[in-house]
């Protein structure tokens, strides 16, 4: 569970593990929307508040930055909720697309919070072995069922202290030339086999490597009819891109096809809408 804040001025919105990294978010998209209301007046630097009638002056424009942004919160702080979910507003069904560097803290830290509703774990990964130990690290005790598809012909060979015949655990290997419509196939197959034994929450890990190797055409329309099918079992779907290695206009074009998009900046959330 992690504390949420709206912007009441736009589509903003932010998720953070702590009240302290949730405040910095909230104060600087604050500031984003009320900077003009700091400005050099009589050799200081003057604020003034667009919610009521405080203002000040410092001669550091950094010292009047900092207060202003102190003294907005101070404000909107009754409105940040503790204990909700970055997949609440969806559900915990759907699709959410996480832009972060796919091995970085905040795309760990997605992972984290989006396998917690559930007790089915899915895999689609080329790094079996880093999910496994993420489990093992911070989850207090194995799901009722890892299914990890992969195309890593011995994907745990170098995993330590982890009992691999004592949890349930099972390995769909993919054949690296399979094309879109089976990948799609094989992940539609396992969720058939578990979509009524629990809640799914699907990790797809592989966008990025997709978006290189095949047409944006092609990729669209996978990932639509994928999403989809997602969804027909009330699965939590999190794919993971880092929007420095893509276009920006790649980007603008897939992250249309997501219920909620968010840029995961350490441990904190942030989503444009």
């Amino acid at each position: 569970m992690v504390h949420r804040w709206r912007c009441p001025h736009c589509d903003f919105s932010s998720w953070a593990a702590s009240r302290e990294q949730a405040a910095e978010s909230v104060k600087s998209h604050l500031l984003s929307h009320h900077h003009g209301n700091i400005g050099q007046e009589d050799f200081s630097y003057r604020w003034s508040c667009p919610y009521c009638e405080g203002e000040n002056h410092h001669h550091e424009r950094d010292e009047a930055v900092t207060e202003f942004k102190d003294h907005l919160f101070d404000h909107v702080e009754p409105h940040l909720k503790p204990d909700v979910h970055l997949a609440d507003g969806i559900d915990r069904t759907g699709s959410i697309l996480v832009k972060a560097p796919l091995e970085s803290t905040g795309a760990n830290g997605a992972r984290i919070h989006l396998l917690t509703p559930a007790n089915i774990y899915i895999f689609v990964t080329r790094d079996p072995k880093q999910r496994i130990e993420l489990i093992r690290d911070q989850f207090s005790e194995w799901p009722a069922s890892t299914i990890v598809i992969t195309t890593k012909s011995q994907p745990f060979s170098e995993v330590d202290g982890i009992d691999l015949e004592t949890i349930p655990l099972e390995i769909v290997h993919l054949n690296k030339g399979l094309g879109l419509s089976s990948l799609g196939e094989t992940v539609s197959r396992v969720l058939s086999e578990h979509e009524s034994t629990g809640k799914i929450s699907l990790e797809f890990d592989i966008l990025s490597e997709i978006i290189k190797k095949f047409e944006v055409q092609d990729v669209l329309q996978f990932l639509r009819g994928f999403t989809a099918r997602c969804d027909r079992s009330d699965a939590l779907s999190h794919y993971y891109v880092n929007p420095k290695a893509q276009s920006e206009s790649v980007m603008n074009v897939f992250e249309q096809l997501f219920d909620l998009q968010v840029e995961a900046k350490g441990l904190v959330f942030e989503s444009e809408g």
